[in-house]
């Protein structure tokens, strides 16, 4: 059915006169006449009453134009909200993130922010380690990554957004807890808790790298399969543990973080995408960080 029919029958049923209804829309009046014989021939009845001076819908235009006017409005809603969701202004987003990337206040800021700006997107986060999110962004399932230790592929493309200093986590009570600052030496002679290398491998590859590099061989007593429970075997007191600076955000009472001389290890935290992208709703998203 052609919209311009519907829209031609809808003005003369609201004018009540095939002459006024030609000089709103601007066509002559022998047009509007045809197109509106057209939908009378193809329903298979009259669609207005005429009369010398006007027109009149009949109980079956009456139906028609309730149900014309729905198909108009229902197409209007349609074009303005492909519009809208052309400008990334309406949409959803899936986000992929780390443990580390959900406990940033930067980044939920920014998402606070996106959401003020663009209130009918809507977002979908799922909780996975950088690998994970990886192997979800190639297969589409995810529009976005929050990763460390991004992979160098042609296909993605990256924005670092944060730099995440490692610290050394220490029970309170611990006797080295009181310093400002934690030499190497210092922990020689401390047992470690670390999270399973299986798991983090490249970032523990480099923080063990430069720890021999500084002179300390860590003395692993514990291993945790992530930093939650990494946090509380330290709590605990079995021994420390090397963590990043943003889980300050989250600690507990009974743990607390120092930095450690010369220990310039950090982990970059990126927004990584595909570089064919054509979310316009991405595009916004991604905006707001570049933005500062």
């Amino acid at each position: 059915m052609d919209l311009r029919k519907l829209r031609y029958f809808l003005t003369v049923a609201d004018y009540e006169n095939f002459h006024r209804a030609a000089d709103h829309l601007h066509v002559a009046q022998s047009a509007l006449s045809r197109h509106v014989g057209e939908l009378e021939a193809r329903i298979g009845a009259p669609l207005f009453e005429r009369f010398p001076k006007g027109v009149r819908l009949t109980p079956v235009g009456r139906v028609f134009a309730e149900e014309a006017r729905n198909t108009i409005g229902a197409m209007d809603r349609a074009y303005s909200r492909a519009k809208r969701a052309a400008s990334g202004e309406l949409g959803r987003l899936t986000i992929g993130m780390n443990d580390i990337a959900a406990r940033n206040r930067l980044i939920a800021s920014k998402i606070r922010a996106f959401q003020t700006v663009h209130p009918d997107i809507e977002f979908d986060f799922e909780l996975m380690v950088s690998q994970e999110q990886v192997v979800a962004l190639q297969g589409g399932r995810i529009d976005l990554a929050i990763l460390i230790e991004r992979p160098e592929r042609e296909e993605f493309n990256h924005l670092t957004i944060t730099r995440d200093p490692f610290h050394i986590a220490l029970a309170r009570d611990h006797p080295l807890s009181s310093r400002p600052s934690i030499s190497v030496h210092d922990l020689t002679d401390e047992p470690f808790v670390t999270v399973k290398m299986s798991t983090f491998w490249l970032p523990q590859t480099r923080l063990l790298t430069r720890c021999r590099a500084l002179g300390l061989t860590p003395r692993i007593v514990q291993e945790a399969s992530n930093d939650q429970m990494q946090m509380s075997f330290i709590a605990a007191g079995l021994g420390v543990g090397f963590v990043n600076a943003s889980a300050r955000d989250t600690l507990g009472h009974d743990v607390v973080l120092r930095p450690v001389e010369g220990l310039d290890v950090t982990l970059d935290v990126d927004l990584v995408w595909q570089r064919n992208s054509q979310s316009a709703a991405l595009a916004n998203f991604l905006a707001i960080f570049r933005d500062g």
